[in-house]
Order: structure tokens, then sequence, then C-alpha cells
């Protein structure tokens, strides 16, 4: 008979499962005496969750030491334990992998899973709270009893998503079929049958397969006391955990019975338990118990299982089949795109604007509709395509529906409402609202009916509705922190969640409140997460969110009590920011603030209270359900078309000026003492002119004003020229205002008050007028969009001081397309930027700013294209520019004030024009100086000028360094965009230069540096050096540092060297005769052979001692064939060369000895025709001496054996005096083109000045 049992326990035991359902007889017993599995000393104090596998092993839920214990079958003690992690675990589970899964809620809110012989734990699924039991279906649903918040939860194992259902209990502790209170052990048998120890309803719960309603499982005479475990044998009939009734109870086919701990008194003796938890059997049908408050587990052996009568075996595919009628679970439901049978849309029913970075509204909006027609809770707003609006009004029960432009409703949708707060209109026109305040639901009200259907059951108020591309609708559970979401196209109106994990939090998978949301095309939900102050982003599947802006989203903005969010055609958020009564929007410059931006609650047309939620219409006006005063606003877009409302021209790292201004206006037009000077986006200049009280005009081309403007002002000392025209003008001194003269219009009116002069004046790409008032130590601002005069403080606090929060006497100011502001702190000496928002200024260049420029008295500032910064050093009577070099002087050089073309005397203003010209208010000369853009390439790191056929140089050169600088017997030169100098000493192995202007160098001292011939920089400032003659070897020096980095290995001396436009060094190995080249950055340092065949000669591939060498835009090879005395030219891919100039060819000058070679911008050569003392260069009309054309020597005039050459950006040539031991500069004196054409047979004469 026992080997006939024990045959029913192993049959009984089902495949794919990891739990033991044994087969018991009627009349099955256990011992009432049960053994200690294990003590105090192993599992300390209240153990919880217990499970047994079908390999015996057994599994404990060690709740106070954090951590679960495992015992492999037959072992005495724990032979494995997990704890990472883990905090107060209550319930776990085993799969027949082996894979365990713990409760891991009360700190972490999710189910951790720990793969078979991992050591650590991935999440499985979140949700809110412990799970007081775990359980896994043969579908591979998870469930977790949800204790404290009075539900089952379950969701799929089978997908990553994290998208739970609930599946038993609503959340409100009841005794209804619906509900729960506070249940706790789960079982779920193989018909997906879900049984629920409903712990203080004092009653077992069994859920059929997706329903919700449970029925009570009668246990006839018996009556439970809190049961808290529930296990199922092999038949299907129930073991029941009775907690405060201290015992176990079984089932069987004549009833219910206790089966252990059956005196009815708690106690601690082998045949008592003390509010026993959970209990599972093994494969033989022991039941081990946890005994809680005993902290032990029991183990009760089963004694007695013989069955009477004739037993008939049962197969295995009879005990183990499904209902065929079983629901399909929840997770299953179509959610985003992993349906198969849904389709998309790619119509919208709302409206996605397409807006500029600039875009603007009207700052006072329309009160379309007020308490009168809307009453005093609208809440939901939407506008469909159609431009048709819709309002949820809360206390009316009721939806109201206008078309576009009209006052009277065309449909009111009531009845059955219940509070609704939220809608949303499909393409089709059918109406989804919130009825879930009372009724639990969201309604369908199809287009042209009179009465809603129920699509969805819900738990409460849905604060926003939404539905995706997909047909799948969402809801915002205000009260439940999450949202959640189903499938339109399934007839179920159970939900799955999408986002937050049913309480509330700050972490990346809970919310706070959550309001508004909107999902995009690609099924990203965005959920405005109202008590977090945030908005969250939940990209398509996924539970954990990334914070897009608010708080935790650095770099974005402040949020309070965000309720609405949408998005613009390119994904831009635009959102209701309701605690601070504005509306927020984003672009491509970042967050900036549109409507309601003084944060001031109020009813005016400019202001908001409390905004809930708003909508576009397909104009791109924005419709705001302004809540706290009773009306819906529409705030009208403006035009805005400009990316910058000033000239700012993107300049290359080498761009530079011709250093002598052109006046362009004298005292006799501008006055004395001038300040303002402006240059519109046309190229209109403008200058306020504080004498007359004027201001003066001229169109482009102009050399004399085409308009004066008067209007009533006082001493005005700066001006601000929109792109539309509108000219803002400081009148500040004796009448404490801003004025403006609309376009074309002589008259002049007050838009803003200010304490006193506005020394700087700017007006932003959000219309936001700014001014420097310089005497208050501020910088003050308004927005031009409103009618209020009074401005706001955006940098300094009225009180002159050297802090990051305060001005000393502020000048120029600037703002930048990110609303980040710049001001010239002229008494600090430092140029002060406040970000977007910000009191609290950043120093940028000055006094504070290390490795900058010292400053005196700065007083204006502009940015380029690129945000680089230009400064008027004011008291230093000089321009300052900064590049990704850093700062360099442009003009007025010498600091040394003065009135020639080339000084400046207390310069004031600057502004560009949209060449690249610089105008400068020349105040102690009473003039505006303009400045020509000489050169602005970004492709080159040296000079290439632009040449006429018959340029001049002076004949009288000037030194530039002597040999108590270079050392003796200087070689190599090399100039780059900005006319920094630099040359090689090879006495004392250093690398001096000189910035532009200067005649003061600077010594570079790098280790292991060697007789260095030549050097190359690159478009990024780094330096190239020969380092061949004794290392071996070319070395690269990173901008601004002394990191030495081995680029080509070489054998022997680079006497040239030169990179393309491709990143291509080339070194020219004099005595190797051959040119060698590496692909810089391409993982070697060995070169390869771009010409000469390693011997002398002069064959058409071979080389005699080269040296100079250039390489074009088309990498095209030049090369200095000293000994050969000719010029090579070999073309890109080839190793033949062809003779340009010198012996073989048949240019007109012959050459002896050419050490160096450069090519202008036309592609004529220069050349450093060394044994005959000279300087040779080609046009059109040939080959000409142009520099040492009177023999070799050493006056001004003369050159001994010249090395190599380079130009500056103004065509002035630097040469290195080989035996003179010296750098002489000849000056570019003519350069003007006349060139003599037949047109039209006629003789004419074209002048090209350059």
């Amino acid at each position: 008979m026992f080997n006939i049992w024990l045959l029913w326990l192993f049959i009984g035991q089902t495949s794919g499962i990891a739990y033991n359902l044994p087969k018991f007889c009627a009349n099955a017993t256990w011992n009432p005496t049960a053994i200690t599995f294990a003590n105090s000393t192993i599992i300390s104090a209240n153990p919880h969750g217990l499970f047994v596998d079908t390999n015996n092993t057994v599994y404990v839920a060690d709740t106070a030491n954090n951590r679960v214990l495992i015992w492999f079958n037959g072992s005495a003690t724990p032979t494995s334990i997990i704890s990472d992690g883990l905090y107060s675990p209550y319930g776990l589970f085993i799969t027949d992998n082996r894979d365990i899964y713990v409760d891991n809620g009360n700190t972490s809110n999710r189910v951790d899973k720990w793969a078979f012989n991992a050591n650590s734990s991935v999440p499985a699924m979140y949700n809110c709270g412990p799970c007081y039991s775990l359980f896994i279906d043969i579908n591979n649903m998870l469930y977790c009893s949800m204790y404290y918040s009075n539900k089952v939860i379950a969701k799929s194992l089978n997908t990553h998503l994290n998208i739970w259902n609930t599946v038993a209990g609503t959340g409100t502790a009841a005794a209804t079929p619906s509900t729960l209170y506070k249940p706790c052990g789960i079982f779920v048998d193989n018909n997906l049958n879900l049984y629920v120890a409903d712990t203080l309803n004092n009653r077992i719960q069994k859920f059929a397969s997706g329903q919700l309603n449970g029925t009570t499982v009668p246990t006839g005479t018996i009556t439970l006391n809190s049961p808290t475990g529930i296990n199922l044998d092999f038949d299907g009939y129930l073991f029941i955990v009775d907690q405060y009734n201290f015992r176990v109870i079984g089932s069987g086919p004549y009833g219910y019975r206790c089966i252990a701990a059956c005196s009815g008194t708690y106690g601690s003796s082998s045949s008592q338990l003390y509010h026993p938890y959970s209990l599972s059997f093994d494969s033989y049908g022991n039941m081990f118990v946890s005994d809680i408050l005993n902290n032990r587990i029991q183990k009760f052996f089963l004694v007695t299982n013989g069955c009477s009568g004739t037993t008939s075996m049962t197969t295995m595919s009879s005990v183990t089949s499904v209902n065929s009628t079983q629901s399909v679970p929840l997770s299953t439901s179509t959610y985003g795109t992993s349906s198969t049978t849904v389709s998309s849309s790619t119509s919208l029913s709302y409206n996605l604007p397409k807006f500029s970075a600039y875009a603007t509204w009207s700052s006072n909006g329309v009160t379309l509709f007020n308490a009168t027609t809307v009453g005093t809770s609208p809440y939901g707003l939407f506008v469909n395509t159609n431009n048709t609006l819709y309002v949820c009004e809360y206390s009316k029960n009721m939806i109201q529906v206008w078309l576009e432009n009209s006052t009277i409703p065309i449909r009111n949708i009531s009845g059955g409402l219940s509070s609704p707060y939220a809608m949303f209109v499909t393409v089709n026109g059918d109406v989804y609202v919130d009825n879930g305040n009372s009724n639990s639901q969201v309604d369908k009200w199809a287009v042209n009916t009179t009465t809603g259907v129920s699509v969805m059951i819900v738990k409460a108020a849905c604060y926003g509705l939404f539905v995706d591309i997909y047909n799948n609708i969402y809801c915002s559970q205000y009260a439940y922190h999450q949202v959640v979401t189903k499938s339109l196209n399934s007839s179920s109106n159970m939900w799955i969640i999408a986002a937050g994990t049913d309480c509330q939090g700050s972490t990346s998978n809970t919310l706070y409140n959550p309001r508004g949301i909107f999902v995009d095309t690609n099924l990203n939900l965005y959920v405005a997460d109202y008590n977090n102050n945030r908005i969250q982003l939940f990209l398509s599947n996924q539970l954990n969110a990334v914070t897009v802006a608010g708080s935790g989203a650095s770099s974005t903005i402040s949020l309070s009590g965000p309720s609405g969010v949408v998005l613009d055609a390119d994904g831009y958020l635009f959102i209701t920011d309701s605690s601070n009564n504005r509306i927020i929007g984003s672009g491509p410059n970042g967050f900036r603030c549109l409507v309601g931006c003084s944060q001031v609650a109020g009813s005016a047309s400019n202001q908001l209270n409390n905004p809930l939620t708003l909508s576009f219409d397909s104009h791109g006006n924005i419709f705001i359900t302004d809540g706290s005063n009773y009306r819906i606003q529409k705030f009208l877009k403006t035009s805005n078309i400009y990316s910058t409302n000033i000239n700012q021209p993107s300049f290359c790292p080498s761009t530079t000026w011709y250093t002598d201004g052109i006046t362009f206006a004298n005292s006799s037009t501008v006055g004395t003492n001038v300040y303002g000077v402006f240059v519109s986006i046309n190229n209109t200049v403008y200058v306020a002119n504080l004498q007359t009280n004027k201001v003066i005009l001229w169109f482009e081309g102009s050399t004399n004003p085409d308009k004066i403007l008067s209007g009533s002002l006082s001493i005005p000392f700066d001006l601000f020229v929109t792109p539309l025209g509108d000219i803002y003008v400081d009148n500040g001194y004796s009448y404490g205002r801003v004025d403006k003269f609309p376009f074309n219009s002589n008259i002049s009116t007050s838009v803003m008050s200010v304490p006193n002069v506005c020394a700087g004046i700017f007006v932003d790409i959000s219309n936001t007028l700014y001014c420097a008032a310089s005497n208050s130590h501020q910088v003050v601002k308004k927005w031009l969009n409103d009618t209020v005069l009074t401005s706001t403080i955006v940098a300094g606090n009225g009180t002159p001081g050297s802090t990051a929060t305060t001005l000393y006497y502020p000048y120029g100011i600037f703002v930048d397309a990110k609303l980040n502001l710049y001001v010239a702190d002229t008494v600090n000496e430092r140029i002060q930027m406040f970000p977007l928002g910000q009191l609290t200024g950043i120093t940028l260049a000055g006094a504070g700013a290390s490795g900058t420029v010292t400053l005196n008295n700065p007083n204006g500032i502009a940015l380029d294209g690129n945000g680089y910064l230009f400064i008027a050093d004011t008291n230093n009577n000089r321009i300052i520019g900064q590049g990704p070099y850093g700062f360099r002087c442009l003009f007025g050089c010498t600091t040394i004030s003065g009135s020639t073309s080339n000084q400046l005397y207390y310069p004031t203003t600057l502004r560009f024009d949209s060449y690249g010209n610089l105008y400068v208010a020349d105040k102690g000369n009473s003039r505006v100086q303009k400045f020509i853009l000489a050169s602005n390439s970004c492709s080159l790191s040296y000079n290439q000028p632009t040449f006429c056929y018959n340029a001049l140089w002076s004949s009288s050169a000037v030194t530039f360094a002597s040999s108590s600088t270079i050392g003796t017997l200087p070689y190599g030169i090399f100039i780059d965009g900005i006319n920094t100098v630099y040359v090689p000493n090879r006495v004392s192995n250093t690398i001096l230069s000189w910035p532009q202007w200067s005649n003061i160098s600077t010594s570079n001292s790098y280790s292991n540096l060697n007789n260095p011939y030549s050097l190359f920089m690159s478009m990024t400032g780094d330096i190239y050096t020969d380092n061949g003659y004794l290392y071996g070897r070319v070395d690269k020096y990173v901008f601004n540092t002394s990191n030495r980095v081995t680029v080509m290995n070489v054998n022997g001396s680079c006497y040239g060297l030169f990179i393309d436009i491709n990143n291509n060094l080339y070194c020219s190995l004099k005595n190797l005769h051959q040119v060698v080249t590496l692909l810089l950055n391409n993982s070697t340092t060995i070169p390869t052979i771009a010409a000469g065949n390693g011997s002398a000669g002069s064959l058409s591939n071979m080389l005699n001692s080269p040296q100079g060498i250039y390489v074009d835009s088309n990498l095209n090879l030049y090369i200095a064939d000293c000994a050969n005395n000719r010029i090579q030219f070999v073309q890109t891919g080839q190793l033949n060369g062809v003779t340009l100039v010198g012996n073989g060819s048949s240019a007109n000058i012959t050459l002896n000895y050419p050490t160096g070679i450069v090519l202008d911008a036309n592609g004529y050569l220069f050349i450093v025709d060394s044994y005959n003392h000279r300087i040779v260069a080609s046009s059109s009309t040939g080959f000409r001496c142009i520099v040492g054309c009177s023999g070799g020597g050493s006056s001004a005039s003369q050159l001994s054996f010249p090395q190599s050459m380079a130009f500056d950006s103004y065509g002035n040539i630097y040469v290195t005096d080989r035996n003179n031991s010296r750098v002489q500069q000849f000056a570019l004196q003519t350069n003007n083109c006349s060139k003599l054409f037949l047109y039209n047979g006629t003789l004419r004469s074209c002048v090209v000045d350059n």
C-alpha cells in the first residue's frame, strides 16, 4: 500500500512546474509532532515566505535578515544564501529552471529575479509596496499579493515590459466579491483560477480565470481567522494556514478538517504554532510551515496516505490539461505595436504646428469664454485639426463644442457624466470623456450620438486622456499616481499600467499625482508629473522614465505643478506650468517662457491664474484653460522668422581685418564723444548723436546720412534696431525711459521705464528689451509684447560690487540666441555672463577669469556666430577678439591712444555688418571707424593672400627679430591665420612666438627637442616640429600644452614640413633626397614616399637636397629642389615631377639653390631663391624679383642666403635671412589691379582695390 500512495505522489506531480502537488488520500494524516527544520539561530525572527521545489530544495525568506536561505535536499544547514540588495523580503517563488523570484518591495518597490547560479539580481516587476506572496502560473504570469494595497497584480514574464494588471481587488479594503482586505497567500491552479487568502476578511476567495469578481470558498464548519497561506494538492483540494487560529487546515472529499497544530491555542511546543504564515509541500507530501512568532520553520511528516478501494491511474495528459475556455491573460492585450492585428493611423486629430526657434506669441490673451459660458471649473481642452474647440466643465458635468471663430456651441455632451476632467477627440469625431470620478469609467460619445458608452473601467478621474495612433487609450490616474492604457480594439474594459507604480514617488518608475499626458507617433509617453514638478518621458514600452524638464533635469527649467504637456511637429515640449502661472516652450535653444512670464497670478489679459491645459490650433495659436480665472484664453502666434536680431557673422580661427580703419563718420555728423552705433541686418548704420539728440541713418552704401530722427530725446547713449526696423533709443538721462521709433516713423513713444541712462540697449529674439542702467549698477528688462512700462532686474542688485551677483557701472550688453546675458562690467574690468533665469554671473574675460585677457574699463561687447566675444577694451584703446585659440588684439594694439587710421581713443560700442566688417564708436576721436574684413578662410591654418600682378612690397625691410632672439642661422618660419609668428631657434632648441603686432616673443621650451629646422601649425592650433636631427622623428605639441606625441618617424631632419587639407603630413628629407608623407591619426608613424627615389639626381622621379615644400588644395606637391636649382611639381598620386621653374623649364628666370616656396590664393609661386639672395614671384605676366633684388648683403634692402618665407594675412612677407641671422619683414605697399580689356569693341579700364 505504501508503494501505491508513494507512486501516486510522483504521478501527481505536473511537469513544467517547480512546486509540489502531492496526491493525498481522504485519510491522509500528518504527524502532529513536528520537527524544527530551522530555528532562530539560523533564520532570526519572523520568517515569512517558504517554498519547497520538486527537488526538495527548501527556500525561506528570512525577512529580518534581508536574505533568502536555501537548503538543498537532505541538508540540515543552509547551503546557499542570496541577499544583495534585498530588504525585508516576504514572498518568494522558484521556477522549474530554478530561477528565484523574491519580493523586494518594502523600499525598492519591485520583485527581483535571481537567475539560477547568478551572483546578482535583476528587476522582474515594479510594484508599489511589498508582495506578501508570489506565484508564477503555467503561462509564465507572475502574481503579487499586495497586502497594503488590498489587491493582487500580475504581469507576463514572457515580455520585458513592466506592464502589470490588477487581477483581484480594487485597491479599496472591503468585503464585496470584487474587493479584498489585506490579502496574503495566493495560488493559481492549472486552469488559471486564482485563490487568495483574504486575510482580514477571514476568507479564501477564488477568482475564475479572467474574472474580477471572486467567490468565497466555503469551509464548512471550519471558521477561519486571518488566513495567510494557501496551497492546493493534485486534486485541487485546499490547504490553508489559519493564522490567528494557530493551525493548518486541509480539505478533501469529506470537507475541511484541522491537520496540524489542532489544539486551538498558540505555543512553542512541537505540536503547536504561533502565528503561522505559509506552507509548502515537499515531493513526499511532508508539510513545511513558517511559524512566525516562534521564529522557526516546522516540518510535519506525512504518516498516513492509504486509499481504500480500487484506484484507477490517471494519465499525465489528463491531469495537466488546461481548461479550453480559459481567458487570455490580460498582459497579452494589445499595447503599442505588440499587436499584430492593430494597424497604425497616420492621421492625427490634434494639431502639431511647426515653429521656428524664435516664434513668439502675443503676451495679451483674448478671452474666448468666461465663467458665464464655461462655468467655474473648466479643465480639459482640445482643439482638433478643423480648429473645433472642445472644453470640459466638471462642475456642469458637460463638454461644450464650438466651431472655429464661433461663440455659440454646436454641441453639448452631457448626461451620465460626473465631473469630467479630460477628453480626447479622434479623427472620426468620436469624443472620449473622463467619467471616472463617480462612475469609474471612460465613455465614448460617437460622432452625432446623444449617449455615451463605457469603453474603459478606471479607478478614479482621468486628469488626462489620449488616444495614440494604434488606437490605445491612455488615462492619467491622478489619485493613484499612474497612467493606465488599453486597446480600443478590444471589447474588454480592462487596462494595463503604462507608467507609475500605483504609489506616489519621485524615482524614475514612479509618479506623484500625474495630470496631462501626450503620446507621440513613436508611442513615447510624456507625463506632466504634477507634484514632482517635472515632465517625465517614458519611451515606448518602458516603465522607467527620463526627466526631460523640471526637477531632476538639469539645464532645463524649474517647474511648479505642471498640469499639461503637448508637443509640436519637431517634438519640442510646451508645458502649462500651473503654479508658476505661465506657459513654457522649448526649442533648439532650450526652454523659455511664452505666456504669463511675470509668474504673478492675475486676471489681466497678460496674466494667468492656475492654467491647466493647453492645445494648439492649426495656425499655431495657443488655447489655455485658465483655471482660477474661469476662462478660456487664446494667445495669437506672432510672426518672428529671424534667428537673430543682430549681425553675428561666423568667423574662422584665422580671420583678420585690415588694421587701418576707414573713418565712416566724423564729428561733423555724429557729434562729439560719440557712443552708440548700430548696424542692422540690412546693413543700415544708425548713430545716436549725443549733442543734437538725434538718430542718424545711413543706408547700405551711403557715405552721407540718408535720414535723421529727432523725437523727444535727451542725450541718447545707445540704440538698437530690430529686423522689423523698429528703433529703440536710450532716453534715460532726463526722462527715465527707453523710446521706440516704429519702422518708417518719425514719432517716438515710451516703451520702458528705466532708472537712468541706458549705456547699453539690446532686444533679444523673444522680443525682450534690455537696458544696462549703468548708474544703478544693474541690467533691467521688459517684454515688448505687453503694455506694461515697468522693468525687472536681470543682473546686478543695484549696489556696486565685484561679487558674482553685483555689477559696477555696466555698459555694453548682448543677449545670445539661448537668452544668456553678457555684460561689460566696466569698473570691475570684466565680462560677465548671466545664464537664462540666473542672477549669478560667470566671469568670461578680464579680472577674475585667469588665462583670458586683461581689460581696462571695457565698454562694448558683441558675439560672433560661433559665440566668441569681441570687446571694446576702452581705456586700453583697443578692440579684443576671441576664437578657438583664445583672445587676441585686433585693432589699436599698441594700447596708445591716437587719431591715426590704426589707432583708437576710448572706443565704446562695436557692431558687425553682415559681411563681417566692424564698426566702432571711437569716442575720444568723435568718429565712427570701419575696419574691413581682410580674410576669413576656415580651411587653412596659414595665410594665402590674393595679389595683383603688379603688387609691390617695400624694398627696405624692418628687422622683425634679430640673432639675440632667434639665434644664428634661422631656417623655418610659420605665420598662422591670426598672424602669430613662429620661428624655431636651433641654438636654444625652443620655439619662439610673437602675437600679432607684438615685438616681444615668447619662448616655448619642449623636452628632447634638438636642432629643429622647420615647423607647421594645424587648424586646431597643434604645433608640428622637426626633431629628426638627433631623434629621427616629427613631434606634435597639442595646442597650448607641452604634451608631446611622436607622429612620424624619419631618417634625418625635415627641412620642410606641411599638412594638407586632408590631414596628410609631409616632410622633406634633404639628405635622403626625398619627400615622405603619412595620414595623421592613422595608427602608424611610418611614412611613405611622396617624391624622390632616395638617390640624388635630376630625373623626373629624383630630387637633390629638397627643402621647402607646399601642397595646394588639389593635393599637388611643390618642392624646392635645391641642388637641382628648380621647383618640381608632383601631381597628386604621382611620383614623377614636372619642372615649373629653374633648370629644365622654359620660365623666364634662373634659380640658384631655391630653399623655400609658397603659393598665393591665385596659385602663383613665391620662391626663396637662396643663393641669389632674393625672393622671386610669378604672376600672369611671368616671374619677377620682388625682394632683395640688389644682391646679397646685410642692409635693410638686402638678404644673405635667405631660407624660408611666410605671409601674414595682410600680404606682408616675413623671411628668415639665414646668414644675417635675422627675420625680415617686407611690408606690402601696393596691391591695386588695373587691367585693360575690350568689351563690345570698346577699350575699358577696370580698377580692383584689394
